[in-house]
Protein backbone atom coordinates (compact mmCIF):
# COMPACT_ATOMS: atom_id res chain seq x y z
CA UNK A 1 0.00 0.00 0.00
CA UNK A 2 2.64 2.27 1.30
CA UNK A 3 4.85 1.28 -2.34
CA UNK A 4 1.27 2.19 -4.27
CA UNK A 5 1.21 5.83 -2.66
CA UNK A 6 4.73 6.49 -2.98
CA UNK A 7 5.57 5.53 -6.72
CA UNK A 8 2.90 8.59 -7.31
CA UNK A 9 4.69 10.96 -4.87
CA UNK A 10 7.76 10.63 -6.47
CA UNK A 11 6.53 11.32 -9.86
CA UNK A 12 4.95 14.76 -8.87
CA UNK A 13 7.90 15.84 -6.80
CA UNK A 14 10.46 14.85 -10.11
CA UNK A 15 7.18 17.21 -12.07
CA UNK A 16 7.53 19.79 -9.71
CA UNK A 17 11.06 19.84 -9.81
CA UNK A 18 11.65 20.30 -13.15
CA UNK A 19 8.89 23.39 -13.81
CA UNK A 20 11.04 25.36 -10.67
CA UNK A 21 13.81 25.95 -12.93
CA UNK A 22 11.79 27.59 -15.35
CA UNK A 23 9.53 29.51 -12.94
CA UNK A 24 12.59 30.83 -11.99
CA UNK A 25 13.55 31.66 -14.98
CA UNK A 26 10.90 32.95 -15.82
CA UNK A 27 10.48 35.49 -12.83
CA UNK A 28 14.13 36.81 -13.26
CA UNK A 29 13.15 37.80 -16.38
CA UNK A 30 10.37 39.77 -15.22
CA UNK A 31 12.38 41.36 -12.48
CA UNK A 32 15.27 42.28 -15.27
CA UNK A 33 13.19 43.34 -17.91
CA UNK A 34 13.96 46.84 -17.82
CA UNK A 35 17.62 45.99 -19.11
CA UNK A 36 16.07 44.96 -22.20
CA UNK A 37 15.73 47.28 -25.30
CA UNK A 38 13.66 46.42 -28.67
CA UNK A 39 14.33 48.02 -31.88
CA UNK A 40 11.08 48.13 -33.69
CA UNK A 41 11.84 48.76 -37.40
CA UNK A 42 8.79 49.43 -39.46
CA UNK A 43 7.99 47.67 -43.13
CA UNK A 44 9.08 49.90 -46.23
CA UNK A 45 5.43 49.62 -47.41
CA UNK A 46 2.45 47.45 -46.33
CA UNK A 47 1.03 45.06 -49.54
CA UNK A 48 -3.04 45.18 -49.78
CA UNK A 49 -4.51 42.08 -51.52
CA UNK A 50 -8.23 40.80 -52.53
CA UNK A 51 -8.81 37.83 -53.18
CA UNK A 52 -12.75 37.04 -54.06
CA UNK A 53 -14.42 33.76 -53.61
CA UNK A 54 -13.78 31.47 -57.01
CA UNK A 55 -15.55 28.11 -56.56
CA UNK A 56 -13.45 26.56 -58.85
CA UNK A 57 -10.52 27.07 -56.54
CA UNK A 58 -9.39 24.84 -53.52
CA UNK A 59 -10.83 26.00 -50.37
CA UNK A 60 -6.66 26.59 -48.68
CA UNK A 61 -5.65 28.44 -51.83
CA UNK A 62 -6.52 31.53 -52.72
CA UNK A 63 -5.82 31.96 -56.42
CA UNK A 64 -4.78 35.33 -57.95
CA UNK A 65 -5.42 38.67 -56.48
CA UNK A 66 -8.00 40.90 -58.12
CA UNK A 67 -8.13 44.55 -58.42
CA UNK A 68 -8.36 46.55 -55.04
CA UNK A 69 -11.26 48.21 -56.93
CA UNK A 70 -13.38 44.95 -56.53
CA UNK A 71 -12.81 44.75 -52.81
CA UNK A 72 -14.81 46.39 -50.16
CA UNK A 73 -12.24 47.80 -47.92
CA UNK A 74 -8.77 47.81 -49.75
CA UNK A 75 -9.43 50.42 -52.05
CA UNK A 76 -10.61 52.78 -49.61
CA UNK A 77 -8.23 51.78 -46.82
CA UNK A 78 -4.79 54.16 -46.29
CA UNK A 79 -2.11 51.91 -46.26
CA UNK A 80 0.20 54.84 -44.66
CA UNK A 81 -2.01 55.15 -41.74
CA UNK A 82 -3.11 51.39 -41.02
CA UNK A 83 0.90 51.19 -41.04
CA UNK A 84 1.40 53.85 -38.24
CA UNK A 85 -1.71 52.68 -36.46
CA UNK A 86 0.02 49.58 -35.95
CA UNK A 87 3.58 50.48 -35.02
CA UNK A 88 2.43 52.78 -32.68
CA UNK A 89 -0.05 50.14 -30.77
CA UNK A 90 2.91 48.00 -31.15
CA UNK A 91 5.39 50.05 -29.33
CA UNK A 92 3.25 51.80 -26.60
CA UNK A 93 1.91 48.59 -25.60
CA UNK A 94 5.35 47.03 -25.73
CA UNK A 95 6.95 49.90 -23.52
CA UNK A 96 4.03 48.90 -21.00
CA UNK A 97 5.63 45.82 -20.61
CA UNK A 98 8.07 47.59 -18.84
CA UNK A 99 11.41 47.66 -21.30
CA UNK A 100 12.79 50.22 -23.18
CA UNK A 101 11.85 50.30 -26.70
CA UNK A 102 13.42 52.40 -29.90
CA UNK A 103 12.63 53.15 -33.46
CA UNK A 104 15.81 53.40 -35.94
CA UNK A 105 15.67 57.09 -35.78
CA UNK A 106 17.14 56.45 -32.35
CA UNK A 107 19.61 53.90 -33.39
CA UNK A 108 22.66 55.60 -31.74
CA UNK A 109 20.79 55.33 -27.92
CA UNK A 110 20.30 51.79 -28.88
CA UNK A 111 23.43 50.84 -29.41
CA UNK A 112 24.76 52.96 -26.50
CA UNK A 113 21.88 51.04 -24.02
CA UNK A 114 23.87 48.87 -21.18
CA UNK A 115 21.49 45.86 -21.13
CA UNK A 116 20.78 43.11 -23.53
CA UNK A 117 19.75 44.69 -27.13
CA UNK A 118 17.21 42.93 -29.57
CA UNK A 119 16.54 44.11 -32.87
CA UNK A 120 12.91 43.26 -34.41
CA UNK A 121 12.81 43.89 -37.99
CA UNK A 122 9.20 44.28 -39.96
CA UNK A 123 10.48 42.32 -43.26
CA UNK A 124 7.26 41.80 -44.71
CA UNK A 125 3.51 43.60 -44.00
CA UNK A 126 0.53 42.94 -45.79
CA UNK A 127 -3.42 43.12 -45.45
CA UNK A 128 -5.68 40.90 -47.38
CA UNK A 129 -9.29 40.64 -47.61
CA UNK A 130 -10.80 37.33 -48.79
CA UNK A 131 -14.10 35.91 -48.79
CA UNK A 132 -14.29 32.28 -47.95
CA UNK A 133 -17.78 30.25 -48.20
CA UNK A 134 -19.34 29.06 -45.18
CA UNK A 135 -22.13 25.99 -45.96
CA UNK A 136 -24.96 24.95 -43.01
CA UNK A 137 -26.88 21.64 -43.94
CA UNK A 138 -29.79 19.64 -41.61
CA UNK A 139 -31.47 17.19 -42.18
CA UNK A 140 -34.88 17.54 -41.78
CA UNK A 141 -37.26 14.68 -42.70
CA UNK A 142 -34.90 13.05 -44.46
CA UNK A 143 -34.29 16.08 -46.40
CA UNK A 144 -30.83 17.26 -46.78
CA UNK A 145 -30.89 21.09 -46.71
CA UNK A 146 -28.05 22.89 -47.91
CA UNK A 147 -27.36 27.11 -47.38
CA UNK A 148 -24.95 28.40 -48.89
CA UNK A 149 -22.99 32.24 -47.56
CA UNK A 150 -19.90 34.28 -48.50
CA UNK A 151 -17.94 35.30 -45.05
CA UNK A 152 -15.94 38.15 -45.61
CA UNK A 153 -12.74 38.38 -43.52
CA UNK A 154 -9.71 41.04 -43.58
CA UNK A 155 -6.27 39.58 -42.11
CA UNK A 156 -2.84 41.09 -41.30
CA UNK A 157 0.43 39.06 -41.45
CA UNK A 158 3.55 39.99 -40.51
CA UNK A 159 6.98 38.81 -40.90
CA UNK A 160 9.67 39.87 -38.16
CA UNK A 161 13.03 39.25 -38.70
CA UNK A 162 14.68 38.61 -35.13
CA UNK A 163 18.86 39.04 -34.07
CA UNK A 164 19.82 39.77 -30.74
CA UNK A 165 22.68 42.64 -31.21
CA UNK A 166 25.17 40.98 -28.39
CA UNK A 167 25.14 37.41 -29.68
CA UNK A 168 28.14 36.34 -31.64
CA UNK A 169 27.29 35.14 -34.92
CA UNK A 170 25.88 37.79 -36.67
CA UNK A 171 23.19 36.35 -39.72
CA UNK A 172 23.83 33.42 -38.52
CA UNK A 173 21.46 33.81 -35.57
CA UNK A 174 18.64 35.86 -37.67
CA UNK A 175 14.93 33.98 -37.03
CA UNK A 176 11.50 34.40 -39.02
CA UNK A 177 8.79 35.30 -36.93
CA UNK A 178 5.32 35.69 -38.28
CA UNK A 179 1.80 36.48 -36.75
CA UNK A 180 -1.34 36.71 -38.08
CA UNK A 181 -4.67 38.56 -36.80
CA UNK A 182 -8.11 38.10 -38.55
CA UNK A 183 -11.59 39.92 -38.16
CA UNK A 184 -14.44 38.79 -40.15
CA UNK A 185 -18.25 38.70 -40.83
CA UNK A 186 -20.03 36.73 -37.96
CA UNK A 187 -23.29 34.73 -39.17
CA UNK A 188 -25.69 32.75 -36.58
CA UNK A 189 -28.14 30.67 -38.04
CA UNK A 190 -30.15 27.80 -38.32
CA UNK A 191 -32.98 26.07 -40.54
CA UNK A 192 -36.26 26.11 -39.21
CA UNK A 193 -39.57 24.21 -40.22
CA UNK A 194 -42.92 25.15 -40.00
CA UNK A 195 -45.19 22.05 -39.56
CA UNK A 196 -48.06 24.19 -40.23
CA UNK A 197 -47.07 24.83 -43.47
CA UNK A 198 -43.91 21.76 -44.24
CA UNK A 199 -41.99 24.72 -45.41
CA UNK A 200 -38.53 24.92 -44.35
CA UNK A 201 -36.65 28.42 -44.28
CA UNK A 202 -33.14 29.71 -42.76
CA UNK A 203 -33.06 32.34 -40.74
CA UNK A 204 -30.06 34.23 -39.69
CA UNK A 205 -28.93 37.20 -37.81
CA UNK A 206 -25.15 38.88 -39.09
CA UNK A 207 -22.08 41.20 -38.02
CA UNK A 208 -20.96 42.41 -40.87
CA UNK A 209 -17.08 44.25 -40.48
CA UNK A 210 -16.60 47.46 -41.26
CA UNK A 211 -13.97 49.86 -42.62
CA UNK A 212 -13.31 51.24 -39.09
CA UNK A 213 -13.30 47.16 -38.16
CA UNK A 214 -10.26 47.23 -40.47
CA UNK A 215 -8.33 50.03 -38.59
CA UNK A 216 -9.23 48.65 -35.26
CA UNK A 217 -7.56 45.34 -36.42
CA UNK A 218 -4.26 47.71 -37.11
CA UNK A 219 -4.18 48.13 -33.43
CA UNK A 220 -5.33 45.23 -32.06
CA UNK A 221 -2.25 43.13 -34.24
CA UNK A 222 0.30 46.21 -32.90
CA UNK A 223 -1.12 45.04 -29.51
CA UNK A 224 -0.97 41.66 -29.82
CA UNK A 225 2.48 41.52 -31.47
CA UNK A 226 3.81 43.61 -28.99
CA UNK A 227 2.53 40.48 -26.43
CA UNK A 228 4.11 37.45 -28.94
CA UNK A 229 7.48 40.01 -28.66
CA UNK A 230 7.68 40.06 -24.87
CA UNK A 231 6.68 36.53 -24.40
CA UNK A 232 9.18 35.34 -27.55
CA UNK A 233 11.85 37.17 -25.66
CA UNK A 234 10.62 35.65 -21.67
CA UNK A 235 10.57 32.32 -23.30
CA UNK A 236 13.96 32.44 -24.96
CA UNK A 237 15.59 33.80 -21.75
CA UNK A 238 14.24 30.53 -19.75
CA UNK A 239 15.07 27.98 -22.87
CA UNK A 240 18.73 29.91 -22.30
CA UNK A 241 18.76 29.34 -18.70
CA UNK A 242 17.07 25.47 -18.49
CA UNK A 243 18.80 24.00 -21.51
CA UNK A 244 15.65 23.88 -23.06
CA UNK A 245 13.71 21.74 -20.42
CA UNK A 246 11.48 23.73 -19.26
CA UNK A 247 8.44 24.40 -20.31
CA UNK A 248 6.23 27.46 -22.69
CA UNK A 249 5.14 30.77 -20.23
CA UNK A 250 2.29 33.15 -21.39
CA UNK A 251 2.52 36.62 -19.51
CA UNK A 252 -0.73 38.39 -18.00
CA UNK A 253 -0.09 42.13 -17.60
CA UNK A 254 -2.40 42.88 -16.09
CA UNK A 255 -2.21 40.76 -13.13
CA UNK A 256 1.54 40.19 -13.53
CA UNK A 257 1.21 36.60 -13.28
CA UNK A 258 3.11 33.82 -15.15
CA UNK A 259 1.14 30.93 -16.53
CA UNK A 260 2.27 27.73 -18.35
CA UNK A 261 1.20 27.44 -21.94
CA UNK A 262 2.01 27.32 -25.08
CA UNK A 263 -0.74 28.48 -27.64
CA UNK A 264 -0.49 31.70 -29.04
CA UNK A 265 2.24 33.89 -30.06
CA UNK A 266 5.29 33.54 -32.62
CA UNK A 267 5.25 30.87 -35.75
CA UNK A 268 8.73 30.62 -36.10
CA UNK A 269 9.26 30.19 -40.31
CA UNK A 270 12.67 29.96 -39.74
CA UNK A 271 16.04 29.25 -38.17
CA UNK A 272 19.45 28.94 -38.53
CA UNK A 273 20.36 28.14 -34.95
CA UNK A 274 22.15 24.68 -34.22
CA UNK A 275 20.03 22.34 -32.76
Amino acid sequence: MLKNILIPLVILLLFFSSCMPGHRAARNFLEERSQIAVMLVPPAFTFLYYYPFVPANDPEYFGEPASLKESAFMDELDEIEATDMFMEAMQDELKAYGIAVFGPEEYDAFLSFPGRRYIFSIAQSEIMEYDQQMVDRALIDTTLYRQEFLLRHVARNTWFEFVEVDQSGGDSDLQILYSNFIVADYLDGRFRYRSMTGEVNYEYSAMVISLEDVYYLQQYAGEGNARYIFEFLLNRHVAENTRGRAPQYRYNPGSQSLRRGANGGFIIMESSEED
